[in-house]
């Protein structure tokens, strides 16, 4: 899973869901070890939409990552020599040779010359003490890349591992939390033998310096109001998941032509695509939760909510969450579905419409899959999907909620926990 990529458990030990098949070799490579040919940087004064790629696979996802970028590189890529051309930008941290090698975030422009070379340009490299999801890495390529290359459109495709809105660390050991110890984050993961660096949700979002036109976060569990609360500002809209991903994440071989060949930008079809892909599926593997969220149309939800979160605070706070849709594996008990847990705390007819008028609101897109891992050990069927989970506070813990008291954005805004 991405917070595993979809890693699942054979006697609780780890085995990737799925990988890829065989090597094969970008167009204009040559069968080189290193896919892409150096490229000679030259100035771009105008380009229509420019897609940043944030590849951070210095962890176990290494493999799979790179694999994404092989796709990409195979299919449409914008032509770098061509006027006002789109471009494709990539920082990425992978691994050399193994995670006890250590390597250096790299920002590149990667693109399709007119005879068919695929060439990377490298924009910016820093140090191996760098880590993409420490310091200032992230910010500072983003302010790059709208320095280098101006445009009148900005998005971001996210990959690595996640837990949404949880404390770094947390999710892989919440009986015993130590945020010293090696562990699972909310957004982003870099691992150097045994020392994790990790982003959590208000750190990420301070990372984005201006405001993109959409975000796409192939992570697990990120799919939280949580999440998408704490990106108002920072991008018009988010897709992500509720569930954990599966390993072959989003469909890699279309979301550049969604995104860049498409004369204006196209989260909604990259929804779409990856719900297609995984229903196109069977047995286990037809498992997928996603949703398209307008980050700009959310205060109606927050205001009815905080309404109701008053109202219905003894209610909630009784809920045993066995009857509420979860979206969790491995008794994670902390991603409810929003809209069922309110409904199970005793919501009138008139509240629910109320409810589902806000959320109609600021939901573009959602879709889910009849189950999730139907079949598999702690697999569950999907019987609701409002398109945004929450954090159920009678299922979490004091620590958690004095965590989300004091770094969540939602719940300053709507007073969940008191």
């Amino acid at each position: 899973m991405k917070c595993e990529r979809l890693i699942w458990a054979l006697l609780l030990l780890p085995l990737a869901l799925s990988c890829s098949e065989d090597d094969f070799t970008p167009s204009g490579t040559s069968g080189s070890t290193d896919p892409f040919s150096p490229g000679h940087r030259g100035a771009v004064e105008q380009v229509r939409n420019v897609m940043i790629m944030v590849s951070g696979g210095h962890n176990s996802l290494s493999g799979y990552l790179t694999d994404d970028l092989y796709e990409m590189a195979d299919g449409y890529l914008p032509e770098g020599t061509a006027a006002e051309t789109n471009a494709f930008v990539v920082l990425s941290r992978l691994p050399v040779n193994s995670l006890s090698t250590t390597s250096a975030p790299v920002l590149y422009r990667m693109y399709r010359t007119p005879e068919g070379t695929v060439v990377r340009d490298t924009l910016r490299r820093w140090t191996t003490e760098d880590r993409l999801f420490g310091g200032s890495v992230l910010h500072d390529a983003l302010l790059t890349v709208r320095d280098r290359i101006p445009s009148k459109s900005y998005g971001m495709v996210l990959s690595s591992h996640a837990s949404g809105w949880l404390p770094p660390g947390y999710y892989d050991n919440p009986s015993h939390f130590d945020t010293m110890k090696r562990g699972l984050t909310s957004i982003g993961q870099d691992l150097d033998s045994d020392v994790s660096v990790e982003m959590d949700l208000v750190d990420f979002a301070d990372a984005i310096p201006y405001n993109l036109n959409y975000v796409v976060l192939d992570c697990c569990l990120s799919g939280g109001v949580e999440v998408a609360w704490s990106l108002r500002g920072k991008t018009d809209v988010v897709a992500f998941t509720q569930t954990e991903t599966m390993a072959d994440g989003f469909d890699y071989k279309k979301i550049l032509e969604r995104l860049l060949k498409e004369p204006v930008p196209n989260p909604l079809g990259v929804c779409q695509d990856f719900y297609n892909y995984y229903m196109g599926k069977s047995g286990v593997n037809q498992s997928a939760t996603i949703s398209l969220i307008d980050t700009r149309r959310m205060d109606v939800l927050a205001g009815v909510c905080k309404t109701l979160f008053e109202k219905y605070r003894t209610q909630i706070s009784r809920l045993d969450g066995s009857s509420v849709q979860g979206y969790f594996r491995y008794d994670r008990h902390f991603f409810y579905d929003l809209r069922d847990i309110l409904a199970h705390a005793g919501l009138s007819e008139k509240e629910l419409e109320e409810l589902d008028e806000a959320l109609g609101e600021c939901v573009l897109y959602k879709a889910a899959t009849p189950f999730f891992m139907n079949g598999s050990q702690y697999g569950f069927s999907i019987r609701a999907h409002s398109g945004l989970s929450m954090y159920l506070p009678s299922r979490g813990s004091s620590f958690l909620d004095n965590y989300y008291k004091t770094h969540i954005a939602w719940n300053q805004a709507t007073e969940l926990v008191l």
